[in-house]
């Protein structure tokens, strides 16, 4: 059963980057297929740098998780919306949009939290894809949001800002490789020594610099590998807002990654990316950019989505340099 849209649209979007990009292509369908007047996102500060200067969105309320429930349950009272997009799972947050009288209130059922939502649908019972996922919304909507590659938009201002970032970094546009050398799952992490004999290598077979690049969980790891690799490697981990961090990916030559969310950034953007997947489900998160290639060991116990591996990480140690070389070589 689908629904007329009318003008405005609440999205209570999701905490990882990863799935904040792939919201993109569901809130893009609202407003180029002409379902929706206004689009306000509701997020967390995490994921916020997502959302900035999509021109697809019009309001972008970011609270922090302390006060997530409340602030978006006042806001959501007072913002008069039409319909309700309820992209987390848990009862709590279909709850919002009910308590606030919101006519029409979209989810999947979960936590039997089915009576709250006004349009539903079981969650998928064998492994879909993200995109997928959001777009069986979508089509409750009236919507298609199949094809839609996600992307990210940069506002005109941070075109200046993004050169004077990389002047003030001694950087110039292409001649870098973007690498993020940490994850959110230690069964998600490749190995420091490889990463920097990749590093080694990059250096001396394509006169690039490697810019290692992350959050503050990631500045022991970017380290490790700039020692490792004779400090070939500059280690600007903790140090870049996520919005700089895109600027610096937008300008890079390419990006060598574990599976992580700047992964996704990097794919949204649209630069070359090597990565590839061990205990994750490819055909759940793979990213649909052309640029992107995914490395996969194709081992027997993958994927096995484990936070811990009693297999010694051979779906890990299965990926080597060589391999990581050898397509870099066919995207620069």
């Amino acid at each position: 059963m689908s629904v007329v849209i009318e003008k405005r649209i609440a999205i209570l979007s999701l905490k990882r980057i990863g799935d904040a990009i792939y919201t993109l292509p569901l809130i893009e369908a609202l407003k180029q297929q002409g379902k929706a007047g206004h689009i306000t996102v509701f997020t967390e500060p995490q994921v916020a740098a997502i959302y900035e200067a999509n021109p697809f969105i019009d309001d972008v309320q970011v609270f922090r998780k302390a006060d997530f429930w409340r602030q978006t349950l006042m806001q959501l009272k007072a913002g008069r919306f039409d319909v309700c997009i309820v992209l987390h799972n848990a009862f709590k947050y279909a709850l919002l949009p009910f308590l606030a009288r919101i006519p029409v209130r979209v989810g999947y059922i979960k936590e039997g939290r089915g009576w709250l939502l006004t349009h539903k649908l079981p969650l998928p019972t064998s492994v879909t894809h993200r995109l997928e996922h959001n777009a069986r919304l979508g089509d409750l909507l009236g919507v298609d949001a199949r094809g839609i590659l996600p992307q990210i938009y940069l506002a005109e201002k941070e075109t200046q800002q993004s050169q004077d970032l990389l002047k003030h970094l001694g950087l110039v546009a292409g001649g870098y490789v973007v690498m993020v050398v940490g994850s959110i799952s230690p069964t998600r992490r490749w190995f420091h020594d490889r990463f920097a004999a990749v590093v080694k290598r990059i250096a001396v077979e394509f006169k690039l610099t490697v810019i290692i690049v992350g959050g503050p969980d990631d500045v022991e790891a970017g380290e490790s590998v700039m020692h490792l690799s004779n400090g070939l490697a500059r280690n600007l981990a903790g140090r870049t807002s996520l919005r700089e961090t895109i600027w610096l990916m937008r300008s890079a030559a390419a990006m060598v990654t574990n599976d992580t969310g700047p992964m996704h950034v990097a794919s949204a953007i649209g630069i070359p990316v090597v990565t590839w997947y061990g205990a994750a489900n490819e055909d759940e998160i793979a990213p649909p950019s052309p640029n992107t290639t995914i490395l996969n060991a194709r081992v027997p116990c993958s994927p096995c989505v484990k936070e811990s591996c009693a297999n010694g990480l051979i779906c890990l140690t299965g990926i080597t340099p060589d391999m990581v070389m050898t397509t870099l070589k066919e995207k620069l």
